[in-house]
């Protein structure tokens, strides 16, 4: 007869505790199994993007007090979307599906390292857009940026490279924003709307 004892474990104890690793290794194996066979629902977020900016420096006659250079333009553009940041931080609604295209706007300006400047007497409205009063050149101006249909009535005709872009754009079904100042066009933004799937990382 040996004299060596037998592990305490061994016997009943060892096939108790294989069971328990069996049991457990076939539970972990059917939780995967689930995750794996339970569908995902995809998530998506509303994007708008600017397309197409154009500007027009002197929309009437070059020379004359109506021409304004582009970077002034893009300047007044951002100004009016700065006023439209501190209306939407007053209220208590989710934006519009036209104030987020007038914000992406904003943040196209914003990544060009433009800045905003004075204003005075701004105001917002769903049909017209957002307008205020600013001082360019030692004048005061009239800023107006709203959609398409709006500005046609509250400015004179649009230049000929503006049309053509609000011409095309329509066709795309993208929306367009005209930048009028003292009742003549001066710029044009495409804006298109789409939705993105968010990519979750598990």
């Amino acid at each position: 007869m040996s004299n060596f004892s037998k592990p305490i474990w061994y016997g009943p104890a060892a096939g108790g505790l294989l069971l328990l690793i069996l049991l457990a290794t076939l539970l972990v194996r059917s939780r995967k199994r689930r995750r794996k066979s339970e569908p995902t629902i995809p998530e998506f977020v509303e994007v708008f993007s600017v397309d197409i900016k154009h500007f027009v420096s002197s929309p009437y006659k070059a020379g004359d007090d109506s021409e304004i250079a582009e970077s002034i333009l893009k300047t007044i553009t951002l100004t009016l979307l700065v006023g439209l940041r501190e209306f939407l931080t007053k209220i208590f609604e989710n934006p519009s599906d036209q104030q987020k295209a007038l914000l992406a706007i904003a943040k196209d300006l914003e990544a060009e390292g433009i800045t905003p400047i004075a204003y005075t007497q701004w105001n917002q409205s769903a049909i017209q857009g957002v307008a205020a009063k600013v001082i360019v050149n030692g004048l005061v101006r009239n800023a107006l940026l709203g959609p398409t249909l709006a500005m046609a009535r509250a400015t004179a005709k649009f230049p000929e490279s503006i049309s053509a872009i609000v011409e095309n754009a329509l066709s795309e079904g993208n929306s367009i924003y005209i930048l009028g100042i003292d009742g003549l066009a001066y710029g044009v933004f495409e804006v298109s709307h789409k939705l993105q799937e968010v990519i979750k990382e598990g």
